[in-house]
């Protein structure tokens, strides 16, 4: 800590919104962080795995190269102990740093992000995904997240990161060839632009796992809950996560539908497999033919991965009207502390850097050229990137990735694939998610001795008490 400065912070009060114990002279002078050579250094903090960390310090030494004046000490863990840390740092934050959607509305609440709206132009947000950018608005007045006349920018999108199935096409023709299916009629239910239906998937799992897992290849490694409940038109909660909504029929169905894959149709691990070895293991171990996968799984895949790979939209409930392909879609947003507000270098240094990582087009190429995420430019997302236009991807896995682009830019009512924001974005904390995949443990749910529907009205008061312990932390 700074000289002058002693807190005594007792155990666990890590709260965001505590107050120093006394100011820093430092945080109000414009030059802070300029050395004798003139050079403001910035400190810029991350999370991500050895690939990620990688990519990051090359995008940051390109950016020292074109900038002269400004070093960059980046540093990274991973995300496992990310937030931790980044809380623990609470009095002394970096310069620059990653802020998850899903921990946004805590942190820019209780005011320790920098609005970063004066720094920007409208033809600067024009150009990058509405959907990455809307994410990252917040109005102080009402508390209330997205877009309005008062509302600021508290962070730059570092990205949209749609979460979609994957197959790993090399198992897949395997277990054709073994069982004798008719290659050219799965192929076509394995479309970039038509998703399957539950029943289509389902009836597709049996097919090319149809020994239930015995020979430890199983059809699929798990299901992501949020893209079975936004497939059927569902919903944790309504519109401002007032009120809870998980004993919705089309909520309970959505996670009978995940429970029937092992319970019923035996294509999926148990839970307690699915725990001892996480679907992203399970995948790349080739242990199942379908998973799920993000564009940021690239890099780490195009150096470990040995076998060819596609992802498909996610299916959706057929015998529902209004459901539709829909996938979650995570973002990271650059945020900047609120206390470096006055420290005027540093602030347009760690502005610049944030730009530069979001949406300088040279940047975002080589940032997909790495596997690191789809493009936040709109019109390199849609172009290039989709059509490889740059021949910078060549034969690399996976072809259809206009699956992640179309996820992103699903928003019309003809759209037949599309993407939401995860639900724990629009709560102030994510305790309840948590307490929730627990309760559904607890139950003996994914055993088959307790339906979706009791253990989803088992949870319901439970879960309504956390909401309005959030609305109440929103004043």
């Amino acid at each position: 800590m700074k000289k002058g400065i002693f807190c005594v912070v007792l155990a666990g009060a890590m709260a965001l919104g505590m107050t120093a114990c006394g100011e820093d002279p430092a945080l109000n002078d414009p030059n802070a962080g300029v050395g004798a050579d003139g050079k403001v250094t910035i400190q810029f903090f991350g999370w991500g795995d050895t690939a990620e960390q990688e990519n990051y310090q090359t995008l940051c030494n390109q950016f020292m190269e074109e900038n002269e004046d400004i070093i960059v000490v980046y540093d990274a863990e991973n995300a496992s102990t990310y937030m931790t840390t980044l809380k623990n740092r609470a009095n002394n934050l970096p310069d620059l740093f990653y802020m998850p959607d899903y921990d946004f509305l805590e942190w820019v609440a209780n005011g320790t992000l920098m609005d970063m709206s004066p720094y920007l132009t409208d033809e600067e947000i024009s150009q990058i995904w509405p959907e990455a950018i809307g994410e990252y608005y917040f109005d102080m007045n009402t508390m209330k997240l997205g877009k309005s006349a008062d509302a600021g920018i508290y962070g730059l999108p570092k990205d949209l990161g749609p979460f979609t199935l994957v197959y790993n096409k090399t198992l897949l023709d395997a277990k054709i060839e073994q069982y004798g299916l008719d290659s050219d009629a799965i192929y076509a239910q394995l479309s970039a632009t038509d998703p399957m239906t539950w029943s289509e998937f389902t009836a597709l799992l049996k097919q090319v796992d149809p020994d239930g897992g015995a020979d430890n290849v199983y059809g699929i490694s798990h299901y992501e809950l949020e893209a079975a409940v936004y497939s059927n038109d569902a919903d944790f909660f309504n519109e401002g996560a007032v009120t809870q909504t998980i004993t919705d029929p089309n909520f309970y169905d959505a996670v009978q539908f995940i429970v029937d894959l092992t319970t019923e149709h035996n294509v999926m691990p148990s839970a307690d497999d699915q725990v001892s070895t996480n679907g992203y293991q399970r995948f790349k171990g080739q242990g199942c033919i379908f998973s799920f996968m993000g564009p940021w799984d690239c890099a780490e895949f195009w150096k470990t991965v040995n076998f060819d790979y596609d992802v498909v939209p996610v299916p959706y409930n057929g015998a529902n009207p209004n459901a539709q392909s829909t996938a979650w879609v995570g973002s990271m947003g650059y945020c900047m502390p609120s206390k470096i507000k006055n420290q005027t270098k540093k602030v347009e240094a760690a502005i610049k850097l944030a730009k530069y990582l979001c949406m300088n087009e040279d940047a975002q190429r080589k940032f997909y050229e790495l596997g690191q995420q789809v493009p936040n430019l709109i019109t390199m997302a849609t172009g290039e990137y989709v059509n490889d236009t740059q021949n910078i991807l060549g034969e690399k896995n996976p072809p259809s990735r206009s699956v992640w682009v179309d996820t992103i830019n699903g928003t019309s009512a003809t759209d037949k694939i599309g993407g939401k924001v995860r639900a724990r974005y629009y709560t102030y904390s994510s305790d309840w998610y948590n307490a929730l995949t627990e309760h559904f443990g607890n139950v003996d749910m994914w055993d088959g001795a307790v339906s979706a529907k009791t253990a989803c009205e088992g949870f319901a008061t439970t879960f309504q008490a956390y909401l309005d312990t959030y609305q109440a932390d929103l004043g």
